[in-house]
């Protein structure tokens, strides 16, 4: 899929293939819109389907029903100068500040011109990249090359040190071995993710109450944003690794900030459905066994939150 504009009936509106906010973390997708982390399911779809979208006020009607719906398309308001996501109805947002249908004009100039082999899932990095550094997201941003080695450093070990206490890494035999060691780690996420699938599969079929469901769905998100996590780690040190430390910075900041409130939510969720006596024995006997480790790592994510804002705030 290549990042093109496709120009609509209304010659004020865009369609473009890709989005700067998608990113991939081996088979994790994810959006960073409004400086979240929020897991996705993208799927990559023709501007041709949406001929009838010539405004940003017909979005909600092009909207989908899920919110972890991405559709790698983008809606450039050229009356209004802002880009908006078509999945989502959502005006994009990098650092705080509202993507300009100016900054995608010239990323793609830019995008198009340099990364022609690529598809729109890399061009989508490509776009990212380029706002990062050259767009108007950019201000305020560290740049001295001193001080960013430096934030890359803390990030390393900070993120690193996590990923220990997470896997549980005993050894220390080298950078190799604590690698081969988290691929493990994920391996062993990966079939709990599994296992959390199966059994909001089975409630569903037996129609089990929503908020039941809403907390095993919860289990398997936190899950997901671990794997997300210690990927970004294994990243970290991989030299086709583009990320500039700023972004690993304030992407680890998130991914953490989101496991705290799923945390939040699942302790909420267990509250009320045992208040309600609405939580299966079997099933309770099964979270207690793993409410203590969610417990050990909101603690840990949360004190990586605290030191790496100590470092964003340096930056800004």
């Amino acid at each position: 899929m290549n990042t093109d504009p496709n120009i609509l009936p209304d010659e004020h509106v865009h369609l473009v293939r890709g989005c700067p906010c998608y990113r991939e973390f081996g088979e994790e997708k994810v959006c960073l819109n409004s400086d979240s982390v929020f897991p996705i399911n993208a799927i990559s779809v023709d501007p041709s389907f949406f001929v009838k979208l010539v405004s940003k006020d017909q979005l909600g009607a092009f909207q989908s029903n899920n919110k972890n719906m991405c559709y790698l398309l983008m809606l450039l308001d050229r009356n209004e100068g802002f880009c908006y996501c078509v999945s989502q109805n959502q005006r994009i947002s990098i650092n705080k500040k509202d993507v300009k249908v100016s900054e995608i004009d010239s990323a793609l100039q830019f995008v198009t011109s340099t990364e022609k082999s690529r598809d729109g899932v890399l061009c989508s990095d490509c776009l990212y990249r380029y706002l990062r550094t050259l767009g108007e997201s950019s201000v305020d941003f560290l740049t001295d090359s001193e001080r960013e080695e430096i934030i890359a450093t803390y990030v390393r070990e900070l993120a690193t040190n996590l990923a220990v206490q997470l896997s549980n890494y005993e050894t220390s035999e080298g950078v190799s071995d604590f690698n081969d060691h988290l691929w493990k780690y994920l391996r062993e996420i990966n079939r709990s993710r599994s296992h959390w699938a199966s059994m909001i599969l089975n409630l569903k079929k037996t129609e089990a109450e929503d908020e039941l469901v809403e907390l095993i769905e919860a289990y398997s998100t936190l899950a997901r944003l671990e794997s997300v996590f210690i990927f970004q780690v294994l990243s970290l040190d991989d030299p086709d690794n583009e990320t500039d430390p700023l972004s690993s910075l304030r992407f680890m900041v998130g991914t953490s900030e989101k496991v705290i409130s799923v945390s939040n939510s699942i302790r909420e969720l267990t509250n009320r459905l045992m208040e309600l006596n609405a939580l299966p024995d079997k099933i309770q006997e099964m979270l207690s066994k793993h409410s203590e480790a969610r417990k050990a790592t909101e603690y840990k994510f949360s004190n990586l939150v605290s030191a790496l804002h100590k470092i964003d705030a340096r930056t800004t």
